[in-house]
């Protein structure tokens, strides 16, 4: 007959009666397991809470990144969206404009100085900000004469406005304020303006539209009007659709007008560029036009 094997531990207090406790072989060694084991098992999830927080890191890193990615690449393909309309379009003027556009949109390189030209002038004198720089005959102790605040002695240099002008300033002068002063909400950016005439006493215009904000979706209509010689100011009629835009970052605005009845292409002195968005304008600014070509 096996016996039962056991460990008595007892519990023993001053002035208390004593406490028998009985502990079988099995739950003393997994009692001391357990105590070694419990160590490991804490500095193991440790390690492994480390190292998950790593990786997590390290996958919203790559998240921010691919979202940014995400963005350039929207932003990209509504670009090539809009040159792809432009390119599918059976108007060749446009896409010469739109060409033309690209070319003005890099500046030129200044050219080279030539040695002793600190200024430019061309005589290796440096003329300091706000000095006029004399003639040779002044160099050489000649005295010029000063201009003349008698119109009719200082000739056509007194620039004396003549009916053309009057008429112009008059008219700007009675025309509303909104019409013809600059305005800019900060709102839109129209950058590489380009206006020239066309065929069929057309006015063919194209710029660049960029949103500032592009988590703010842009929308509206652009609005055209020209000032003509006399002063007078008349709206454009463009084509349908072509000066609306839904933009989030930038688009290609490309259209063309007939000029108004009874203006002639030589007459045209300005354009007038408003941006409408929600009903309100939120751009506005003039733009000269170049005489028509001959």
């Amino acid at each position: 007959m096996m016996t039962d094997e056991k460990y008595s531990l007892l519990l023993m207090r001053d002035d208390c009666r004593v406490r028998r406790l009985r502990v079988s072989p099995l739950a003393l060694r997994l009692l001391t397991v357990s105590l070694v084991l419990l160590p490991l098992l804490a500095a193991f999830g440790v390690w492994a809470g480390f190292s998950f927080w790593q990786a997590n890191r390290t996958l919203v890193n790559q998240n921010q990144a691919l979202d940014r990615d995400l963005k350039e690449a929207r932003v990209e393909l509504e670009r090539l969206s809009n040159l792809e309309s432009l390119l599918r379009s059976s108007d060749p003027e446009e896409l010469r404009a739109l060409l033309g556009s690209a070319a003005l949109a890099s500046p030129p390189a200044p050219a080279p100085a030539k040695p002793g030209d600190a200024n430019g002038a061309g005589d290796g004198v440096v003329t300091a900000p706000g000095q006029i720089h004399a003639p040779a005959g002044a160099q050489a102790g000649e005295q010029t004469p000063l201009p003349s605040d008698d119109p009719t002695q200082a000739g056509v240099d007194a620039r004396v406005p003549d009916a053309a002008s009057q008429a112009v300033a008059a008219a700007v002068a009675d025309t509303p304020g909104e019409a013809r002063e600059a305005l800019s909400t900060g709102e839109a950016r129209v950058d590489n303006v380009t206006v020239r005439h066309g065929s069929g006493k057309r006015l063919r215009i194209n710029f660049d539209l960029t949103n500032p904000d592009p988590k703010k979706q842009l929308g509206g209509q652009a609005l055209f009007s020209v000032v003509a010689a006399d002063g007078r100011i008349q709206p454009l009629k463009v084509e349908p659709d072509t000066n609306r835009f839904q933009i989030s970052r930038f688009k290609k605005i490309v259209t063309s007008a007939p000029l108004p009845d009874g203006l002639a292409p030589a007459d045209v002195q300005t354009l007038v560029v408003e941006l409408e968005a929600e009903g309100r304008i939120i751009y506005r600014e003039q733009y000269p036009v170049p005489a028509p070509e001959k």
